[in-house]
């Protein structure tokens, strides 16, 4: 299951990220890397990340990517226009990189409740779901961001990539329990049980009356074992 985690969107960051980090080594370099108010160029680097993370934690999962200007951004971090882009070349690249971590940490919970559970299809399904989806739930933010926004934005093939991580995620657990021939090396249907996650999951990010995750779990776990069973 490692192959799932951060690696659903994260080849894309980096490629998107390297020309701006690569400006920022040059001006760090510039400056001697001296320290500033007892803080290493790294560290402060670090810190001014971290918080156009939260930034965008907050504001894409607020007002939204198509609502969430460079101006806003920077604001909501407190850091300059110039400082983002020595960051992130676009808000793309930004909120990429929040959905990665997102989506990083539902997985690692998925996977310890996955471990857990007795080797039984139906209270392993459960056991998944509860975990995954009330990781994301928890904070709304975290599923709008993770299955709203990156809809939004021109973000589609990393989207379809985590949506094969998912379905790879899938038919994993098929294997190990040894059941559902006929789901066996099966993406087609893996995807289609994948997509059942995102389209409740997009559907609870907008609706006025949300259904409860238990109700939302019950479901999934219906589809899954009658679709693998």
């Amino acid at each position: 299951m490692n192959k799932f985690h951060l690696s659903i969107f994260g080849g894309s960051i980096r490629a998107m990220r390297a020309d701006a980090s690569g400006h920022l080594d040059e001006a760090l370099a510039a400056s001697g890397g001296r320290p500033y108010a007892g803080r290493s160029p790294d560290e402060r680097r670090e810190q001014r990340r971290r918080r156009l993370l939260d930034a965008g934690l907050q504001v894409f999962g607020t007002v939204g990517y198509d609502e969430a200007t460079i101006t806003l951004l920077c604001a909501t971090a407190r850091v300059g226009n110039k400082a983002f882009y020595e960051e992130f070349p676009t808000r793309e690249a930004l909120l990429l990189e929040v959905a990665t971590e997102i989506v990083g940490s539902a997985a690692e919970r998925l996977e310890a409740a996955l471990v857990a559970a007795p080797n039984d299809l139906e209270q392993r399904v459960r056991a998944g779901l509860t975990a995954y989806i009330g990781y994301l739930t928890e904070d709304p933010r975290r599923v709008r961001i993770a299955y709203r926004e990156v809809r939004i934005a021109p973000l589609e093939p990393e989207r379809q990539f985590a949506s094969v991580s998912f379905a790879a995620l899938v038919a994993e657990q098929v294997a190990q329990l040894g059941i559902g021939r006929h789901a066996q090396d099966n993406l087609l249907l893996a995807l289609a049980l994948t997509g059942g996650v995102g389209e409740l999951l997009n559907y609870w990010t907008t609706a006025a009356d949300k259904p409860s995750t238990e109700r939302l779990v019950e479901e999934l776990t219906r589809l899954y074992v009658a679709a693998l069973r």
